[in-house]
């Protein structure tokens, strides 16, 4: 099958392989930059070319794709995509008869019971027994997604989420003017507005407000390499900020659900690594009052996107088309 994982920034395919057991593999993958194309069937017809270019077998006639946003009836609901996405035109366009589209960070939940333990980076120790369900997955990119990994009878399900769209919520002073400023800015404060790449900025540009001084830094990137280089103090603060704001948000769902664990992943959980590692993403984690005690059992791991959307994107056709 054609397994693809489409965010706002990058669409990544893959040519995939299942095992009698149910182990997925990739055989054959690309990726290409989303705004460089005209929509997602162009990019699904690039992938065929390169496919049959590179001699890889016949083209599959069933196709994931797990795509940020949600879709209704025909149409995928999204406000990070350069482009519309209508499933029926996609299916015509890109000449594939069994396409099917799912959210992307439902696939990386889909993804996370093919990691081996041992790929998972510890971020918070919590009792030491490792992954347990149900796993609460957290992840600031180019959007802010969230799902839920869950035992249905001794099966893996997966509760899909828009938690990035829910309200922000403030925790300190500091927050509390940082929300007012983009409510008077943008109206409804939902997570990702803070709680994602452009949220970073976002943040950074608020901040500059409240200190009085003018931006220097217009895009992620350049936001964290600033405070990585020390050479920009707000910068830095900036990226100490998000921190914290993001372990109270995955503290909030993790009591929400109870989970048995937390996985932290997307583009921008593994450019600020050393950041999550200072303490203050912890720290709020565990700021929930008296439930607080029941959180310090909850481990908290981040783990490697690379290709985890396309293997839970095969994950989930192989879970909902066993045949």
């Amino acid at each position: 099958m054609i397994a693809a994982d489409v965010g706002g920034t990058y669409a990544r395919l893959g040519l995939v392989g299942v095992d009698a057991g149910g182990g997925i593999s990739v055989l054959f993958h690309r990726r290409y930059p989303c705004a460089v194309f005209a929509g997602l069937a162009a990019i699904l017809r690039r992938f065929r070319e390169e496919c049959e270019a590179a001699q890889a077998g016949p083209f599959p006639v069933a196709c994931v794709v797990a795509i940020a946003g949600v879709l209704q009836g025909d149409q995928l609901l999204n406000s990070n995509l350069p482009w519309k996405v209508s499933l029926a035109e996609t299916r015509r366009e890109a000449g594939i008869a069994h396409l099917h589209l799912i959210n992307d960070f439902e696939a990386l939940a889909w993804a996370l019971p093919q990691v081996p333990v041992d790929q998972l980076q510890v971020l918070g120790a919590g009792d030491g027994n490792g992954l347990r369900l149900p796993v609460v997955l957290v992840g600031p990119g180019t959007g802010l997604g969230a799902a839920l990994v869950i035992d249905q009878g001794g099966r893996t399900g997966v509760q899909p989420s828009e938690a990035g769209h829910a309200a922000l919520a403030a925790n300190t002073p500091l927050e509390l003017d940082v929300v007012r400023l983009l409510q008077a800015r943008f109206g409804h404060v939902d997570n990702e507005r803070v709680l994602s790449g452009p949220g970073l900025v976002n943040l950074y540009y608020a901040l500059c407000e409240l200190r009085g001084v003018q931006p220097r830094w217009h895009a992620p990137s350049e936001l964290v390499d600033a405070a990585d280089a020390g050479s920009d103090l707000l910068a830095a603060e900036c990226t100490a900020l998000f921190c914290r704001w993001l372990g109270s948000f995955a503290g909030d769902l993790a009591i929400t659900f109870r989970a048995g664990s937390v996985c932290l992943a997307g583009g921008l959980s593994g450019h600020l690594d050393r950041y999550l590692r200072q303490g203050g993403f912890m720290q709020r984690f565990l700021d929930k009052g008296v439930l607080s005690d029941t959180l310090r059992d909850v481990p908290v791991y981040t783990v490697e996107h690379g290709q985890l959307g396309i293997i839970g994107a095969a994950a989930w056709h192989v879970a909902h088309h066993p045949s």
